[in-house]
């Protein structure tokens, strides 16, 4: 249990209230217990929090919390999240090599990084200062992997690949894997194109479960430092993207496009190859993006429309129905 005046002065927020009410846990307003503690983003919430048990809530400047204490925060999702990171913290695997994971004379695995069941790390790979892999991950050949970085249960980075600091793979990644390029040969047939490429991750990227990222043909494929994936996305050989993007679940990037800083890619999208999507630009979800995006655009819709000619043809779908009995009409009184 922790005092609120410990927690308050850990996170830098000013306390209301109890200064000496201990907190246990963390929960949601309807599951919370007394010891919990909770939050709240808005006003919206607050008859939510004034019918929970819960004694304790961060919550913006100003909202009415019902007499319980408060930690008043200018971000209160944010904060909470770093207030449970102290009052329910991940437990770090013991560091070494587990006895059923291979490791080859060659690799370079700081004293302090964890290796766990049946990995295996290739020659030459080079492993950070309290990185972990988790249970089946395999680093092929020449793989360097940052400090503080985690692999998740049977992560694959390949080709050389290299990763920087604070990397956080979820489970079933794939870095490094060969592209999608093929040729022809000369019996008219296809054949795949030899890569000679990697994947470079900057720091503090995250990567969700089953995602895929192709290593370059000839240049390398980049990750931007601090850019956030999520599960089941597609990126393919030679793409480059920026800092400080966010790409959601089930997109797809063609290869060689080329995305700026703060591009937010959402749910499902479609990019095509060789694109270049200005810094700051925004795809909506389920988006076809065949051309190049200016900085600072917003686009929708496939065929990629710009955001107010989208929602105005949305909007006027809503009168087809209308439109079409008033034109059958029409051809009825001219027959």
């Amino acid at each position: 249990m922790t005092r609120l005046a410990e927690l308050a002065a850990q996170l830098g927020l000013t306390l209301e209230g109890d200064a000496e009410l201990r907190v246990g846990g963390v929960a949601s307003l309807e599951d919370a217990g007394e010891d919990d503690l909770v939050f709240v983003r808005s006003e919206q919430f607050v008859p939510a929090l004034l019918a929970s048990r819960a004694r304790a809530v961060v919550a913006p400047v100003g909202i009415d919390v019902g007499g319980r204490s408060a930690l008043r925060s200018p971000d209160a999702g944010r904060d909470f999240y770093r207030a449970v990171r102290v009052l329910v913290p991940t437990p770090a695997p013991k560091p070494g090599v587990h006895p059923s994971a291979v490791v080859d004379p060659s690799a370079d695995v700081h004293p302090t990084a964890s290796i766990g069941p049946t990995c295996v790390v290739g020659p030459r790979v080079q492993v950070g200062a309290r990185s972990v892999l988790y249970p089946g991950a395999v680093l092929y050949d020449g793989v360097r992997v940052g400090d503080d970085c985690e692999l998740g249960a049977r992560c694959v980075v390949a080709a050389a690949s290299v990763l920087g600091d604070r990397v956080f793979l979820q489970p079933g990644v794939v870095v490094g894997g060969q592209g999608f390029g093929l040729t022809g040969d000369e019996e008219g047939g296809l054949v795949r194109a030899h890569d000679v490429g990697r994947v470079r991750i900057g720091d503090d990227v995250e990567i969700g479960a089953n995602s895929t990222i192709d290593r370059g043909t000839l240049s390398d494929t980049v990750i931007g430092a601090g850019t956030k994936i999520d599960n089941h996305v597609q990126i393919a050989h030679n793409c480059v993207l920026g800092e400080h993007c966010i790409v959601v679940a089930q997109t797809g990037i063609g290869g060689s496009t080329h995305l700026g800083d703060r591009v937010v890619l959402m749910a499902q999208s479609g990019i095509a190859g060789h694109l270049v999507l200005g810094e700051g630009a925004f795809v909506g979800a389920q988006a076809g993006v065949h051309k190049d995006i200016a900085a600072g655009e917003r686009v929708f819709g496939t065929p990629q429309r710009p955001n107010k000619d989208w929602a105005r043809e949305m909007a006027a779908l809503t009168h087809l129905p209308e439109l079409l009995r008033r034109v059958r009409a029409l051809e009825r009184e001219d027959e």
